[in-house]
């Protein structure tokens, strides 16, 4: 790609952020001055699998305002999530945030196509060390992000199907399915003969959307994109994600975790990584480009203070204290020898 290719790139991306932040600009440049921009992950033995522990209350916490995705099609000229509200645990394997926002109502789509699902996810470049920081709506070609996606209705669709939101619909047989004339199948029953998965035509192409045996791991999507129109999904054996969320009068409160180790780096203790969050409202009618985003943050892994840490400043003291005890002696010998008479 030339330089002027490039710049040109560089140049309609630069435009495009400032496109994204020209419709909410007063609100965010008031969380702009009262906000802090980063957010420190504290190590623990081991992160947290409920939202609900009590580990997160000691953790760190970053808000996050969200301003609509405006900028390529399909737009979002109104975010549904105005905020989050971010914490972040640590451990020896794993990094987990614990994410919290408004919504007055709980969507999880629940086998129904004129539905959409509530959803958050992070971001984070897939290199952050090959040097410059991609555009956090998506990336860019030459630097691509890695995308952790909650979705409520991978968390609820093993057991929540058109079955379950229609109780009265009947059926006379479905062939492959291995079931008994009269019993409805579920998507999952296709995967046990061979062949049969053509019944369900998005899981044999191979789309995860469509992979009850994923959505049956974990309700976290992993994928990478390199700017706009390139999102994928990554292999089903390099999904690593995990996440869990519940929704209470009135708020979401979601924990996503991945591995430190990721396919071109490690998260280590003291570094310092760059992550954007989304959010989609499904009651909005939210999905795919419609939704908030926010703006690059930074994640860090806290450096434990080690014994030595807090031994050195005590031992400095006592020396301090010894050395002043020794002075004091010296003085006063040299005081009593130059009285008269000694």
């Amino acid at each position: 790609m030339g330089n002027d290719s490039v710049s040109r790139r560089r140049r309609a991306l630069l435009c495009a952020s400032v496109a994204l932040f020209a419709i909410p600009m007063p609100r965010l440049a008031r969380a702009a001055g009262s906000q802090k921009a980063s957010l420190l992950a504290r190590r623990v033995e081991r992160v947290p699998e409920d939202p609900a522990d009590a580990a997160w209350g000691e953790a760190d916490v970053l808000e996050v305002p969200l301003a609509p995705q405006a900028v390529v099609k399909p737009r979002a000229y109104e975010a549904g999530v105005k905020s989050l509200s971010v914490r972040a645990l640590y451990s020896q394997e794993r990094v987990a945030l614990r994410i919290e926002w408004l919504d007055g109502a709980r969507d999880a789509m629940a086998g129904q196509v004129e539905a959409f699902r509530d959803a958050v996810a992070v971001a984070f470049p897939a290199e952050p060390q090959a040097g410059g920081i991609p555009y956090f709506g998506m990336g860019e070609p030459e630097r691509p992000v890695t995308i952790y996606q909650w979705k409520s209705d991978w968390q609820t669709g093993p057991v929540t199907d058109v079955d379950e939101r229609y109780p009265d619909m009947a059926v006379d047989w479905y062939p492959l399915a291995g079931l008994e004339p009269g019993a409805i199948a579920e998507a999952a029953d296709y995967g046990k003969q061979e062949g049969a998965k053509a019944f369900v035509t998005a899981w044999d192409a191979g789309s995860p959307l469509a992979d009850p045996q994923v959505q049956a791991a974990t309700p976290v999507e992993k994928l990478v994109a390199r700017g706009f129109g390139s999102l994928t999904s990554v292999d089903r054996k390099q999904q690593d994600g995990a996440g869990k969320a519940v929704w209470k009068d009135g708020v979401w409160r979601a924990y996503i975790s991945f591995p430190r180790v990721q396919e071109q780096f490690t998260f280590e203790q003291g570094m310092t990584v760059p992550v954007a969050f989304a959010a989609w409202d499904g009651a909005h009618r939210e999905r795919g480009g419609e939704k908030g985003v926010s703006t690059w943050y930074f994640l860090s892994l806290e450096r434990p203070v080690g014994t030595v840490a807090y031994a050195a400043p005590l031992a400095v003291a006592a020396g301090v204290v010894g050395l002043q005890a020794w002075g004091l002696r010296v003085l006063r010998r040299k005081a009593r020898a130059a009285e008269p008479g000694s």
